[in-house]
């Protein structure tokens, strides 16, 4: 982040998307990423269920994401959140209640109602690493608490953030011959999630 004659800094983008990592990222990446968001970017992070190691090199995104929160050198938790270590399949309805003007939930792109899990991970919040951090979908039978969160934001620096904890919603059929797709991006209210996410990290809305 922050080398201009790089076409592919971080500095040249509003949000940087990812899906579901499976290596492990370097300092320097950790350093560009915290930067980016802190500068005014937005992440959108993608995190898939515990034990989802794509490589069998030791990581999976779970890890990965609290690899970042947790060792970055800079400052713990920055965003106010952890991927726990859960495995759920469920549809989930448990969308944030006494908030319809949330830009994620009821943005541009349509109101969001249903978020569906085909083996997805959960998020604890801390609000005392972050106090901007604020839940948006819990997982069904489960108070609107900083537990058992699937879907939140919070704001670091100038920037935003978005998490979602399974690939799956987001999937639009694209993916490696031979994988095993579930394919939910035009089902229930995916896409207006999904966007409403991208306009509002973009500063769209």
């Amino acid at each position: 982040y922050g080398n201009t004659s790089n076409t592919q800094d971080l500095s040249k983008y509003d949000v940087f998307v990812v899906d579901e990592p499976n290596i492990r990222f370097t300092a320097a990446e950790k350093t560009a990423i915290l930067n980016f968001v802190s500068s005014g970017g937005g992440i959108f992070m993608v995190a898939d269920h515990t034990m989802s190691d794509r490589n069998n090199d030791g990581w999976d995104s779970p890890a990965i994401w609290n690899d970042l929160m947790n060792n970055n050198g800079a400052v713990t938790n920055p965003f106010g959140f952890t991927v726990d270590l859960t495995n759920i399949t469920q549809l989930c309805s448990n969308v944030l209640s006494g908030n319809t003007t949330n830009p994620v939930l009821h943005g541009s792109e349509g109101n969001v109602t249903k978020l569906d899990y085909h083996n997805g991970a959960t998020v604890t919040l801390n609000p005392a690493s972050n106090s901007s951090v604020q839940g948006l979908i819990w997982q069904n039978g489960y108070t609107q608490s900083n537990t058992r969160v699937l879907s939140a934001t919070s704001v670091y620096g100038s920037g935003r953030v978005y998490i979602v904890t399974d690939s799956s919603p987001m999937d639009d059929g694209t993916g490696a011959p031979g994988n095993t797709l579930y394919v939910s991006w035009n089902t229930y209210s995916h896409t207006a999630l999904f966007m409403n996410a991208s306009l509002w990290l973009a500063k769209l809305q």
